[in-house]
């Protein structure tokens, strides 16, 4: 009777996915790269018996009956509340089923199925291409994914039809040249032997047919390269190719971008890679046109000497949407004459060049003055001239020489303008290339910290970057540069080189700031370059769109519930992520390319703020997470039962397995950050031995002068609360590796332990007998924490120029938090309350109890209804005429 009611659900099911005359076809992938790779999904999404994911052996037989050979990869949680039970599946198969239909369905899981998004299943044949390594995503080197595996092409074995059709699959246009000999160069993994033998009109390399394999050997430096004639931004609307409306070709839709953070340094950027010369000025939005469809939220970072907006750090994560019609706008020179300022450290500073019939040649004179750099810096619409200078040359024979003898009034509107000679009539050496400094290359920066918004603070002033003195340094001026900077408010206003100590000249001193000026240097000083300071005083700043990412409470080395910390506090991420948004920020941290959501454990500490959902990063576009479009950031973006826990693998089919304790990393699992701190040989997280990793080893502390308040700090840096005790005498046992730090001194109110004054490290003269411990008053689990550079150890976190607003965490042994997510307060006297903090901990458990119990009812009526309504639908649907035969082989 069961077997009869189990066949009678399986056709109803199939009766209301299908449409009449249901055949094979109504099977597929949605949402992937290629056929054979994707979500499942059969006949209408909406009313689908693959609703729940598939794991191995259902995968399988959805790939074979799809003509896609074996399953790759597949989901590997259990989605329900009893962990416990590792069979709960809705459909059930064997793997040896001809079709899925055949399959089984376990009714009480039906209804059970609490995510939001499916996990992507890949087959043997998917295939799919990426160009790696170029300025821009339409050209680089040729890379194919095989199943799961990424490898290179031999140059011998792209041909323009195959070309043509990757350019075609990646949305670039049409193939324009073929570099080889690894020209975007090598790459790793296989060099495919297997050919393509594309027409040339198919859509997908996937589509393409194969060819036998090249028995000749090929290396990586042999490695194809291919430049599409596609490009993925572009002016409309405008009087010519080089004036309107901004758009953006995303996965071969264009739209328009947001105007609200656009400026003159991205526009300049644009209109260097479009080849439309120099900027000349940005309309207000909406000036060529509203444009059709959403408008792109992508917020571009530019310093203005990047060769393509992809070079420039991006941040979208969190973006409130664009207000209609509010479309961002370029204004290029063309290319005619046009002016660009090459090796300097913003776009109005550096060597002059000029475009002369479409190739950009230097200029050259013997008597360069401010006269001529008040031209160059008005032209470029770079304010005025501060500095004339004799540039260093380009490398011979790189740039032709294309002006000489340049003699301007300082009046005229271009360079060209000006008395000038075409040819070189100077003896040889008598003439210098020009270069200049203008008033709008004033620019700031945090340097030294782990991302964008976070580190010392570097001026850019007279063509050289220089620091701040921390001296009367408060939140006042940190405001003015997280707000110059587009990095929200100030959270801290460190001092004594909390950073690092920068080098070269100490610009400012004794700033004095409100709060509100647009810039720092429009502050009251004392002046450019007149201090009292040295760089051990360097002033730094943490702003609240400084971002980190972690997995915390793992349940495994890389998953557990995803946490972002944004304005000061870490916070959880609602379930609404989609396949690509997961294999991204696993990639992110150092757990491979692939991701799916799994149920998380109901007990433990949780977040405070759970601060975004509708995480939709785009394929084959975004590279890290922080360029993805989201909803806005928000402390109650969803409820605490849509909170998602990740579990992230390398390679599909193989099991997580728990971090060991073995004192070095190796090649299967990635190091520690520089200057990680854990405890070890206690009864929790929250009590042993001391160690920290420094030098690619985990080491301990000695127990020499060790006492309460140096553990205070360990314990708070863990985020474990007070400490208890302070135990020496390797009191959980002795360590191994070298003992890293002696003689601690810790005042209590330190940050991290190394803030403290202790021997140098590695130089002390204790043995592992006098391991030094703590015992925590918390019990949550252990937290580990990044060491910023600078700060005496040879840790190398990302710089300021060359990654987006994040500093992001590697996976180790144990989570990580921001060496700032303490009480920035103790310090400083003048800090302000962080809005939107973390929530009283009885709200959230009341909060809890009631979603659990809001939850659990819902689940029971909504089973017993939808059991009820599908009966009935099963009834009125089967017994009605429509021509569909049960008897049909294919869902």
């Amino acid at each position: 009777m069961a077997q009869c009611w189990q066949s009678m659900w399986l056709s109803f099911l199939v009766c209301l996915a299908l449409p009449s005359g249901g055949s094979r076809h109504s099977l597929r992938f949605r949402s992937g790269a290629s056929p054979c790779a994707g979500v499942p999904e059969a006949g209408n999404p909406d009313i689908s018996m693959l609703k729940c994911d598939l794991h191995k052996e259902e995968a399988g037989i959805f790939c074979k009956e799809l003509g896609c050979g074996t399953a790759l990869q597949w989901s590997r949680a259990h989605h329900t509340r009893d962990s416990g039970n590792q069979d709960q599946k809705f459909v059930i198969c064997q793997g040896t089923e001809s079709t899925i239909l055949n399959c089984r369905l376990n009714l009480n899981f039906l209804g059970q199925c609490e995510l939001l998004m499916n996990t992507e299943v890949v087959c043997s044949e998917h295939t799919e291409a990426q160009l790696v390594g170029g300025q821009h995503p339409c050209a680089g080197r040729l890379e194919v994914r095989r199943g799961l595996t990424w490898g290179t092409v031999c140059d011998a074995d792209l041909d323009l039809p195959t070309a043509h059709v990757v350019c075609r699959e990646l949305h670039c246009g049409s193939a324009v040249s073929m570099p080889g000999g690894a020209h975007f160069g090598q790459g790793s993994g296989p060099v495919w032997t297997e050919t393509f033998h594309c027409v040339g009109n198919e859509s997908l390399l996937f589509d393409c047919p194969r060819g036998s394999r090249r028995q000749e050997p090929c290396g990586h430096n042999q490695d194809a390269g291919l430049r599409c004639s596609g490009e993925k931004f572009r002016l409309v609307n405008g009087s010519s190719g080089c004036v309107g409306r901004v758009e953006l070709q995303v996965q071969g839709r264009w739209a328009p971008l947001c105007a609200t953070h656009w400026d003159l340094s991205d526009a300049s950027v644009l209109c260097h890679q479009l080849n439309c010369g120099n900027v000349v000025a940005i309309r207000k939005g909406g000036y060529f046109g509203e444009g059709e469809g959403p408008i792109w939220p992508d917020v571009f970072q530019c310093v203005g000497t990047e060769a393509h907006l992809w070079s420039c750090p991006t941040s979208t994560l969190g973006a409130p949407p664009c207000d209609l019609g509010n479309a961002a706008t370029a204004v290029c020179s063309g290319a005619l004459h046009a002016l660009r300022l090459r090796d300097g450290q913003s776009r109005c500073d550096g060597r002059v060049e000029i475009s002369l019939d479409g190739v950009w040649s230097r200029v050259l004179d013997d008597g360069w003055d401010l006269q001529g750099a008040s031209v160059v810096c008005r032209q470029l619409q770079c304010g005025g001239a501060q500095k004339a200078y004799d540039a260093p040359a380009p490398t011979p024979g790189a740039v032709q020489v294309g002006l000489s003898h340049v003699r301007c009034l300082g009046t005229e509107t271009l360079l060209v303008q000006c008395n000038v000679s075409t040819s070189l009539l100077a003896p040889a050496g008598s003439s210098r290339d020009v270069g200049v400094v203008c008033s709008g290359s004033l620019q700031v920066r945090l340097a030294g910290g782990p991302g964008r918004c976070a580190g010392r603070v570097e001026v850019l002033h007279d063509g050289s970057w220089g620091t701040v003195c921390d001296d009367s340094w408060d939140l006042r001026d940190a405001h003015v540069v997280c707000r110059q900077l587009g990095c929200g408010q100030a959270l801290g206003a460190l001092g004594s080189a909390h950073f690092g100590a920068g080098t070269g000249p100490i610009w400012l001193d004794e700033l004095g700031c409100e709060g509100e000026e647009p810039a720092l240097w429009q502050c009251p000083s004392g002046g450019w370059g007149r201090h009292d300071c040295g760089h051990k005083e360097d002033a730094g700043v943490v702003c609240s769109e400084f971002t980190a990412l972690r997995l915390q409470n793992r349940t495994g080395p890389c998953a557990g519930r995803l946490e972002i910390f944004y304005n000061g506090t870490w916070g959880g991420v609602c379930q609404t992520l989609s396949a690509t948004s997961l294999g991204l920020l696993c990639g992110q941290l150092g757990c491979g390319t692939y991701g799916q959501l799994h149920a998380g454990a109901r007990t433990g500490p949780r977040p405070g703020a759970l601060w975004l959902a509708s995480v939709q990063c785009r394929e084959k576009h975004d590279a890290v997470l922080w360029q993805c479009p989201s909803a806005p950031w928000d402390p109650h973006s969803c409820s605490r039962s849509e909170e998602a826990w990740v579990m992230c693998a390398g390679k599909a089919g193989v099991a997580l397995q728990a971090p060991t304790d073995s004192p070095n990393c190796s090649a299967t699992e990635s190091c520690p950050e520089e200057g990680w701190l854990r405890v070890r040989g206690g009864d929790d997280g929250c009590s042993g031995r001391v160690e920290l990793w420094h030098a690619g080893t985990w080491g301990t502390v000695c127990d020499d002068a060790w006492d309460l308040a140096d553990a205070d700090v360990v314990c708070r840096q863990l985020g474990c609360g007070r400490a208890v005790s302070a135990p020496g005498e390797a009191t959980f046992g002795p360590g191994l590796g070298p003992v890293w730090l002696d003689e601690v001194a810790c005042r209590g109110s330190e940050a991290s332990l190394w803030d403290c004054p202790s021997m140098p490290w590695g130089q002390g003269d204790c043995s592992h007998k006098e391991d030094a411990g703590v015992h925590c008053s918390g019990e949550t689990g252990t937290t580990v924490l990044p060491l910023p550079s600078g700060s005496g150890m040879t840790g190398n976190l990302p710089s300021e120029g060359l990654y987006e607003d994040i500093g992001d965490i590697p996976m180790g042994e144990q989570d990580s938090v921001p060496k700032w997510s303490g009480d920035l307060e103790d310090e400083y006297d003048d800090a302000e309350n962080i809005d939107d903090g973390p929530m009283e901990e009885q709200e959230d458990e009341d909060e809890d109890l009631e979603d659990d119990h809001q939850e659990g009812l819902q689940t029971l009526v909504g089973v017993h209804l939808s059991a009820l309504a599908s009966l009935v639908l099963f009834l009125l649907y089967c017994f009605y005429p429509h021509g569909f035969s049960l008897d049909s082989t294919y869902i």
